[in-house]
């Protein structure tokens, strides 16, 4: 490669210790002023978003519910708070039009259970494969708003455990510095044998939270979901160190999020890799034994990702879409998508519409 990942180089200049984790999935030029009014940090996971879906939120016992079928969305929504610890939240809705729609969020650890269609919208390293549901992932959250898109005729159903920096400093040693180390990385997605037993945990904390548990109950109910995740983590680093591929493996995990967090961006290698903390030289290596591919041919598989995610939502232009992914001409990107995928852009978007 010549110096920069070519036309399809993306990753804009984040803090090399914390790459951006929760980067807008179609990056807009405005912010929606949507705030939590409840005094709770944790008002920021749910609050702003069932107001933007029209689903009014009524108090029943320590729960919190809101049912709507309005012009945007059929939706279910729980929520159940533990002040101070952490938010379990669960919705099921199914998205009747487009929506833009913004997320403001807070400091903490996500663990979510979720459909295949609420993946792509997560900060986390995509999977490979994806199933129906019961998809398990699991990544840190900052502070900022983001933005992304909603397809009309997809189904967002999660089941989420939010929890708090602070209540993360009141486990065990051993908890406490792995739940950390979780939050300094890239987002992941479980795979193994171990996902659907993670799976019906999180289900589990959020049947607990959602029937009027005791605040105990609730509390262990969310102790065992988060060892279950932390044995993942740590079972994976063990397998990684002892075929002496951890570092490389976590190099490569925190490329692709930088890559997929700034896909409207241009970077150069030299720039990947000092916002990586490592040389030039070691990333392309890395990413070649981890993925089979270099990093070019993988910035180009996101972006026609992405853009196939695009190209879905009828109300966005050709030359919308090049921007958002990275191409400052609809004509390159065009003949980018076309090479990728044998038919150019507006011709798969007739097929997919």
């Amino acid at each position: 490669m010549d110096g920069k990942v070519t036309q399809d180089a993306s990753a804009s200049r984040k803090s090399p210790e914390r790459p951006a984790r929760h980067a807008p999935q179609a990056a807009l030029p405005h912010v929606s002023p949507l705030l939590p009014r409840m005094r709770d940090p944790l008002a920021a996971a749910f609050e702003p978003q069932v107001e933007q879906l029209g689903v009014p939120l009524v108090r029943d016992g320590d729960a919190l519910r809101g049912v709507a079928s309005n012009e945007l969305v059929d939706a279910e929504v729980s929520v159940r708070l533990v002040g101070g610890c952490f938010a379990i939240t669960s919705h099921r809705i199914r998205v009747k039009h487009d929506v833009r729609f913004y997320e403001q969020g807070f400091r903490g650890l996500c663990m979510s259970s979720l459909a295949a269609d609420c993946v792509p919208l997560c900060p986390v390293v995509q999977p490979d494969r994806l199933k129906e549901r019961g998809n398990v992932v699991t990544f840190g959250m900052e502070g900022e708003q983001t933005c992304c898109w909603l397809r009309a005729g997809t189904a967002q159903d999660a089941t989420s455990v939010m929890m708090l920096p602070g209540w993360i400093s009141g486990l065990g040693e051993r908890e406490r510095l792995e739940a950390r180390k979780i939050m300094g990385e890239a987002g992941s997605a479980f795979e193994g044998d171990g996902t659907p037993r993670l799976d019906r945990a999180i289900r589990a904390a959020a049947l607990a939270g959602g029937t009027g548990g005791t605040g105990e109950a609730v509390v262990r109910s969310v102790r065992r979901a988060l060892a279950l995740a932390l044995a993942w983590h740590e079972a994976r680093d063990r397998a990684e160190q002892a075929a002496g591929t951890h570092a490389q493996a976590r190099l490569v995990r925190e490329a692709k999020r930088l890559v997929e967090n700034n896909l409207s961006d241009e970077l150069t290698l030299d720039e990947l890799a000092h916002d990586l903390l490592t040389s030039r030289s070691r990333l392309c290596a890395a990413f070649q034994q981890e993925t089979g591919m270099g990093v070019g041919a993988f910035v180009r598989h996101a972006r026609i990702r992405r853009a196939r995610e695009l190209l879905g939502i009828g109300s966005l232009s050709i030359a919308e879409i090049a921007r958002e992914v990275g191409y400052p001409r609809a004509s390159s990107f065009s003949v980018a998508f076309k090479r990728e995928m044998g038919m150019g852009p507006s011709a798969w978007r007739e097929g997919a519409l």
